[in-house]
């Protein structure tokens, strides 16, 4: 298959042979022609060629690595085996084997850059992550859904989510909306809103740590801060928990908390939904002296790029010090951070400076990250994202 070759203007071979997908915008040259975002391309330094990749002239990230192999044909078939590829991982994977809501495709992590495939039950949900990956993998969803059929995993209904930096509404492309849509995480039951719910309806690179909370949470009270539907309450309440109180500001977050606690046939009285701005809650709960065994500290992403870094850190050590302060002599903070500029060692810190804020002595425990199915490719440490840190508070 004849392509256009993009010329690089910086020399990116090493990072490129390495595993690393993402080329700036600012290290190619476009020339007066350049590529439609998704066309497939052959980058190339002094007419040497390096990678077979897709274009997204309109983004910072320029083009994304596709294939090594430069004799690589980018068609349907193509396509299929990286899908069926990354899908049989996860048959393979037995931590997956209870479950199923599970992310497919992990994007740049699964050589499949700019796509994502979450399954619930019978439905996947696709993203695409802005207009270039959306014009290169749209035209190709029947052979990525014909892959994951073909992996052994039945496809009902799929919904492709709303597009950053593409068209502005999401559509089932197979099936329709079911009224109600339940996916399991071993023996917990979670009710899934694709269509509106945050990411792809769940926090399913949380999963692994959700249930490494049970064995923290039995017999104790735990708060969960930021808790969008109920993730680790649910599993708090099904290790034996004696109270749970999930805290988030959106009304709908909390009802879904609520129904998700009850779906799992858990006591109601041993669970609290409060709609609330985390900082205003906790320092109410500092005026009445409330502490808790176990707190979860799991916010959005207060670092969305480097340029808010610093000001993401601060915001991190505000809600960090102030959750802190309200655990229980003995008990554990979890405290994560979504952020990809914000590192496993900038949240060491952020808690070092909790600890010395509030006057308690911290010990981190454990250190976490994503859950399996949510691999990170070799040279390529952007995909990393998810940090958590367990810390035993004297």
């Amino acid at each position: 298959m004849a392509v256009r070759e993009l010329a690089l203007s910086k020399d990116l071979e090493t990072s490129i042979r390495a595993g690393h997908p993402w080329i700036y915008a600012r290290a190619i040259r476009w020339g007066r022609d350049a590529p439609a975002p998704g066309e497939v391309v052959s980058l190339a330094r002094h007419g040497q060629p390096l990678a077979v990749a897709f274009a997204d002239p309109e983004s910072p990230i320029g083009a994304r690595v596709l294939d090594l192999d430069l004799d690589a044909v980018v068609n349907d078939e193509w396509v299929a085996r990286r899908v069926r590829s990354s899908v049989e991982l996860r048959g393979a994977d037995p931590s997956l084997a209870d479950c199923d809501a599970v992310r497919l495709v992990h994007g740049e992590n699964d050589f499949l850059p700019g796509l994502v495939v979450d399954r619930y039950a019978d439905t996947a949900v696709i993203v695409f992550d802005g207009a270039g990956a959306q014009a290169m993998w749209e035209p190709r969803l029947a052979a990525v859904i014909g892959a994951i059929e073909d992996a052994g995993v039945a496809v009902q209904r799929a919904f492709r989510r709303p597009v950053r930096g593409g068209d502005t509404g999401g559509r089932w492309v197979r099936g329709g909306a079911p009224k109600v849509l339940w996916a399991a995480e071993g023996d917990a039951r979670f009710a899934v809103d694709v269509e509106r719910g945050q990411k792809t309806g769940l926090f399913l690179d949380q999963r692994d740590n959700r249930r490494a909370l049970r064995a923290l949470a039995a017999g104790g009270d735990v708060l969960n801060l930021y808790c969008y539907s109920g993730g680790f309450s649910v599993h708090a309440g099904l290790a034996g928990a004696r109270r749970v109180t999930s805290v988030d500001i959106a009304a709908p977050a909390i009802a879904d908390a609520d129904r998700n606690w009850r779906a799992n046939g858990l006591d109601g009285a041993a669970h609290e939904g409060v709609v609330a701005d985390v900082h205003d809650f906790l320092a109410e709960a500092t005026r009445a002296d409330r502490r808790w065994d176990v707190v979860v500290c799991d916010p959005p992403s207060f670092a969305p790029s480097e340029r808010a870094r610093q000001r993401g850190l601060r915001a991190y050590r505000a809600v960090n010090a102030l959750a802190m302060d309200r655990v229980a002599r003995g008990g554990v903070l979890v405290s994560a951070s979504c952020s990809s500029h914000v590192r496993d060692h900038d949240l060491e810190a952020v808690v070092a400076y909790a600890s010395a804020h509030v006057g308690r002595r911290a010990r981190v425990i454990a250190r976490s990250g994503a859950a399996t199915d949510h691999p990170v490719a070799a040279g390529f440490p952007e995909g990393r994202y998810l940090d958590c840190l367990w810390v035993r508070l004297d």
